[in-house]
Order: C-alpha cells, then structure tokens, then sequence
C-alpha cells in the first residue's frame, strides 16, 4: 500500500511495507537544495581564509574547487535532516525506532535529491471480538501441608549446624570427594569434590546409599547403578565403580515450633499467631496466582481472536531489558567477550516468542484503557494510597511522598489500570472455578 502527498515543497511517497513498518522516499527540489547548499558554503567561506583574498571574500569557484566534496556531504545531511523532520510531520507519522536512510540519489551541484527513510510505528489494534471467552480459575485454597512446609523452611534456615560425628543420615549435609575408577578410554580420573544435604535428590541413591556407609575421614569403593529414571538416558541403567571419601559433615538440630520460636521472627505473641500470619500471605500469594492465569487466559485468547503483529524494534528493547544487554544514550552495548555474546545470543532467540507474546498482552492492555476510559484516576490513586497508608499505620501523605521518591507511583498507576481492564474483561466473558 502506498500514499503520495505533498507538504510544501516535498514531494512524499508513503508504502506500508508491513503493518507496522512505514517506507517514506522523499524528493527535495532543486530550489531548497540550492538554499542549502548556499548557506554551507557561506559557512565554510566565513571561517576560512585563503591566500590573497579576506576572510570571507573567496570567490565562489575557488572554494567548490578547495572545498567541494564538504560542502556537498554536509548540504546532503542537512536536506536529508531538515526534509525527513518535515516528512513525518506533515503525514503525522510517529516513528518508535529510529529511520534508517538509505537509496540516497544526488546528482550534485543544484540537482535535487531523493532518499527513502524506512521506520516502525506503533501496531493498530482493532480488537474486534472482547466477548464469549472462557477462562479457568485455578484454586487459591491454602491447605495445611503448604502452611507446615512454609513453617519447616523457617525452621530450617535457623537450624544450629554441629560437626558430624558418626554416619550421616538423610537432611545431613556432607563434603565428599568421588572419584570415577574405571574412566573411559583416553580420559583421565581426577577426584571432585561435592558439597550436598542427603535425601535432597542431588546425588543417586546408590551414591547417597554409600555415603552413608561412611563416617567421617572414612572411604571406599563402591559400585553405582544410574536409575532408570536418570536425566542423561545415555547414563539410564548404567553402573559405575566410584571411590568415595566423607571428608566432614554438618547436622542440623531444628529449633522447636513453639512460642519462643515465633517470637524471634518478629511481632508474633504465640506459634499460632505466626501459623496465622503463613497462612494469610500464602493465601493472598495464592489469589495472585490465581488472578494473573484468569487474565493470562483471557488475554491469550483476545490475542488469538484479533491477530496483530508487534514491531521488531519494540520486540528487540524488550529484549534488551530482559538480558540486560541495555545500549547507552550513545546507542553502544557493553564489549563482550565471543562467548558470553554467543550466549545472550542465544538466550535472545529463546526468549522471542515470550517476549512478542508478553508485548501483545500489554499493548492490548493499553489499548482498552484507553478506549473504554479506564486510565486511573486521580481519586482511584488517592484511595489507593489512603489504604496502603491504613494498612502500614502511616500518614498518607507520608505514604504519596515515598511512592514519588522511589518512583513507584507510576507503577501503581499502571497497576490500577490493568485491574480496571481486567474487571472490565470479567463482566464480559465467563471465568469458571477450578
């Protein structure tokens, strides 16, 4: 598809290359590129000065002679800078990336010049079909096995560790050194050491069957079979004859769940009222889940059921953000080693699918908020803060001046925007309970 307008003395041709990418070629007329053209090499004769003639005063054909292949690169940047400007402005294009010219056409002299500038602009969405989706709710019931699991862990990182003294058991950390007897042909067998906790599935049970035979400053030879179940299928049913050191070991003695355990995590008067404060966020954590895969779902759908494609560019610096392969103010990326830059490479691969996907999701966000008027507003900011200042005892003032130092106000803004659309969404499809 393409358009040809004219905006003064510009003749502007238009193509849609794509949905999203927008070709202008651009002509500028001899009259404007004679102005250019004239104004450089008035600059370049008031700053130099040649034998025999004032500063100021050379005639014309001896500067073209001296100077001019730099008159004509700087009269070229200049029509291509000024007239691009004017380009986007007259056909209200809104670039996102920067253009990139190419095909420039300059005869020289006072002949007009042509260039086509290639860009990105934002998708348009139509989103035509918002209704008749369906979206499961996954269960947000805590049970008690996750409030207990949540309890073991706490109790877990305040452990006392003690020096093992005898053989180690399952939840006994161990510092072993193992050593492969029979290498493959041409390979060497040097020992490594490993540092694990037992019954953790870090190591194979027949290798965690014979540390346990040990003591420590105890070794031995041992032969291993790999399950069937290995990771490695090549490895699957294997066997293996290993020699096995326990250098040292470390027991942990778990404090009890009692009143004074709960009180030393914090503002807890008894274990219940820690049980409590488990329970509450596992809970609220939960219906977070819960929440993000309805709109997850729902989003996922609405994209399908209104196609729409994502600009690279757009694409390529969320990508950027995501592999913290962020380019400077100058456009530079960090220097990188072969291999790192092969990895982040590769991890950008990866990652693109998730990224396009992610990018749809939130540009249809966008998109409703602002058709169906559901920005927040400065009242919806207002009860927000008025509650997160209820909630910590704080002043809401106190509260809104935090928020505005630590840049989180925009956040919030965007959050209650995305409630509203997904509120939105709710009353117009079905969300079922899993």
């Amino acid at each position: 598809m393409s358009d040809t307008t004219v905006s003064t003395d510009l003749r502007i041709d238009v193509q849609e290359s794509g949905s999203c990418t927008r070709k202008l070629t651009v002509t500028v007329p001899r009259e404007r590129v004679r102005r250019v053209r004239q104004s450089v090499s008035a600059r370049i004769a008031g700053s130099v000065r040649m034998p025999g003639f004032r500063k100021g005063k050379t005639p014309a054909n001896l500067l073209e002679r001296q100077f001019g292949p730099a008159i004509e690169q700087e009269t070229i940047e200049r029509v291509i800078q000024e007239s691009y400007r004017e380009a986007l402005q007259s056909g209200a294009h809104e670039p996102i990336n920067q253009g990139a010219v190419d095909n420039v056409r300059y005869e020289g002299g006072d002949s007009e010049i042509s260039f086509d500038v290639e860009f990105e602009v934002q998708p348009s969405l139509n989103l035509d079909r918002l209704d008749g989706f369906v979206a499961e709710r996954p269960s947000d019931v805590i049970g008690d096995e996750e409030i207990e699991s949540v309890l073991e862990r706490l109790r877990h990182d305040r452990a006392a560790q003690h020096p093992l003294e005898g053989r180690p058991d399952y939840g006994d950390v161990v510092m072993v050194q193992i050593t492969q007897l029979d290498p493959a042909e041409g390979e060497e067998s040097e020992p490594r050491a490993y540092r694990f906790e037992l019954g953790e599935g870090q190591a194979i049970p027949d290798i965690e069957a014979a540390i346990m035979t040990l003591a420590p400053g105890e070794e031995g030879e041992f032969t291993v079979t790999f399950p069937e179940d290995f990771a490695d299928e090549a490895q699957r049913g294997k066997q293996e004859r290993l020699h096995i050191r326990l250098n040292e070991g470390e027991r942990r003695e778990l404090p009890a769940l009692d009143d004074e355990f709960a009180r030393g995590l914090g503002d807890f008067d008894s274990v219940d009222a820690l049980r409590e404060q488990v329970r509450t966020g596992l809970a609220e954590d939960a219906t977070r889940r819960a929440d993000q895969a309805v709109r997850d779902t729902l989003l996922g759908q609405i994209v399908d059921a209104n196609p729409f494609d994502v600009p690279a560019s757009m694409v390529d610096r969320y990508l950027d953000f995501m592999t913290g392969d962020v380019p400077d103010q100058s456009g530079k990326r960090r220097a990188r080693g072969t291999e790192e830059q092969e990895r982040i490479s590769q991890l950008r691969t990866f990652m693109r699918p998730q990224a396009e996907a992610a990018l749809k999701r939130m540009l249809v966000v966008e998109h409703l908020a602002d058709r169906e008027g559901l920005r927040a507003t400065a009242d919806d900011v207002d009860a927000r803060v008025e509650k997160l200042a209820e909630q910590h005892g704080r002043s809401a003032s106190e509260v809104w001046v935090e928020l505005e130092r630590s840049g989180q106000m925009q956040q919030m803004e965007a959050e209650i925007t995305e409630e509203k659309v997904f509120e939105h969404l709710r009353t117009r499809n079905t969300v079922s309970q899993g």
